[in-house]
């Protein structure tokens, strides 16, 4: 019963994406609401962040259901996806064309970090513009290699 919406994004990533080189992206349609799952929603993003899968979350707004902006927006946020909310059919189609469209026109930044430590761990990232035009969509870290 309920939706097993964290086991759900661990799954795809571990599952379906760990094995697709490059970066991944992940379009879920929810109204974001957790119920069974036996993974907590900070397994859900580690499994994004490992994978170096973007989450995309197109949140379902009906009156008649409650929905869980928090959760999308965690989950979105720490892996530089982001969240739309949807009300209706055209908003969307609006969303698949605005995330196609990023997706399309994305600029890859890398650098060498100080901490060259392979010890498995998280390491914090910010980026940031002095352009305020830009919006900037960035995971919040990625996890050193191991060994």
């Amino acid at each position: 019963g309920g939706t097993h919406f964290y086991d759900a994004v661990y799954l795809a990533c571990n599952e379906k994406l760990a094995t697709e080189a490059g970066r991944k992206a992940l379009v879920i349609i929810t109204d974001a609401r957790d119920e069974g799952s036996k993974l907590k929603l900070e397994e859900a993003i580690e499994a994004a962040q490992r994978t170096d899968t973007v989450v995309h979350v197109l949140l379902i707004h009906d009156p008649g259901f409650s929905r869980r902006p928090d959760v999308a927006k965690k989950l979105s946020d720490e892996t530089g996806g982001r969240t739309i909310e949807l009300s209706s059919e055209k908003k969307l189609m609006e969303a698949f064309d605005q995330i196609s469209e990023e997706l399309r026109s994305q600029y890859t930044v890398g650098y060498y970090p100080e901490n060259a430590k392979k010890d498995g761990k998280f390491r914090k990232i910010r980026v940031a513009t002095t352009n305020k035009d830009y919006k900037i969509l960035a995971r919040k870290g990625y996890y050193a290699p191991q060994g």
